[in-house]
């Protein structure tokens, strides 16, 4: 399952790349999203079919996601829990949107696939002793590529100028298990965001 839904990601985001290439508007710009523990910060390419509210957009960047589903042991200590989780991650993302007077409601759905680069945890020793610290990838015992989905609503609004300025609040759900044995867990959360985008294509008039 997790094969085919890596296929499908990667057919879905070459799509996207090759419509976004055709649009007649794209703007590029920085989302920055959280939640308490949960960090994003992308850059962010978008391009709209005009008159139809419709918009394709792909965003790169940096993710952090804590996990409190997984407990495992390390090595040097007695077992690590609860690793706050960095990743780069690439997603793209169907926005349809209804018009009113100067903003715009959207909602919002699309994949994601990340690859891990680091981990904060709570590591525990054999005498009990409790501290955080940066633990090495290798020493995770969880995989480091994930795949996941995000849905979402918001608002943006287009100054005269052309500039884009949206908020928004997404929900992630990752589809692939982090650990590879016989236990299971997965990512998912809630994040409130803000971004800026700027136009590439030609300005907008309302």
């Amino acid at each position: 399952m997790n094969r085919l839904y890596a296929a499908l990601t990667t057919l879905f985001l070459f799509f996207q790349m090759a419509i976004l290439s055709s649009q007649t508007l794209t703007f590029v710009g920085l989302n920055g999203s959280g939640w308490p523990r949960n960090l994003q910060v992308r850059g962010v390419l978008q391009g709209s079919i005009e008159k139809k509210n419709i918009a394709q957009q792909v965003e790169l960047g940096y993710v952090r996601r804590e996990n409190f589903s997984i407990r495992n042991p390390i090595s040097g200590a007695a077992y690590y829990y609860q690793p706050l989780i960095g990743a780069f991650e690439l997603s793209a993302f169907w926005k349809m949107s209804v018009n009113f007077e100067e903003f715009r409601f959207f909602g919002l759905i699309g994949p994601a696939i990340s690859h891990g680069i680091e981990a904060e945890a709570f590591i525990v020793e054999e005498s009990g002793h409790t501290y955080q610290a940066i633990i090495p990838w290798e020493k995770l015992g969880i995989n480091r590529w994930e795949l996941g989905a995000y849905a979402g609503m918001g608002i943006e609004s287009i100054t005269t100028k052309g500039v884009k300025i949206q908020i928004d609040f997404r929900y992630y759900f990752g589809l692939s298990d982090l650990l590879p044995g016989e236990a299971s867990a997965y990512n998912e959360g809630a994040l409130l965001g803000m971004g800026i985008g700027l136009p590439l294509g030609r300005r907008i008039a309302h």
